[in-house]
């Protein structure tokens, strides 16, 4: 191939790398707070098993769409053996979290390490998981990345050549 075409197909792969693996970053470092969230709330509400539950709701949350859901009937039966009442309040609980982290935390968290705004991450996710399932929810996001940076570097190029038009005129 051509050097021009070489260094394109380089350019778009190196931006490509970056975005997938800012994305890891950013998923390891949301399951992290997830993990945090859940251990100091269960703590504050007096349940038990609180790091451990908050540790395994943290691994879990590595896996897309379903390790909440996991995380939480883990926990759920553990502390079900120890009291029903407590069990019911932590599932309110992981229901409430859960909300707060995929609506408000996840976008950001993700969004910044990406460069990607917050509403461009939910796009992403929704658009993905709508044409591929849980892979594209996977693969969406540092795709939306990429193309984001993408175009974002056409844009800045292309008015830095509209501006050094005007000054050569």
């Amino acid at each position: 191939m051509s050097e021009s075409v070489y260094k394109k197909v380089n350019y778009v792969l190196d931006v490509m790398d970056d975005s997938f693996s800012s994305y890891i970053v950013g998923q390891c470092f949301e399951a992290i707070i997830l993990g945090s969230l859940c251990t100091i709330g269960m703590l504050i509400l007096g349940m038990p098993y609180a790091p451990m539950i908050g540790a395994v709701m943290s691994f879990t949350a590595l896996i897309p769409v379903a390790g909440s859901f996991i995380g939480a009937g883990v926990g759920t039966f553990m502390i079900l053996t120890v009291s029903p009442t407590k069990a019911l309040g932590f599932l309110i609980f992981i229901i409430v979290l859960q909300q707060l982290e995929g609506n408000i935390v996840y976008p950001k968290v993700v969004g910044s390490s990406l460069g990607l705004p917050p509403i461009w991450v939910l796009a992403a996710i929704t658009v993905g998981g709508g044409v591929m399932g849980i892979l594209g929810m996977l693969i969406a996001v540092p795709i939306a990345s990429t193309i984001y940076k993408l175009i974002k570097a056409d844009v800045k190029k292309y008015e830095m050549q509209k501006q050094t038009k005007r000054a050569s005129q």
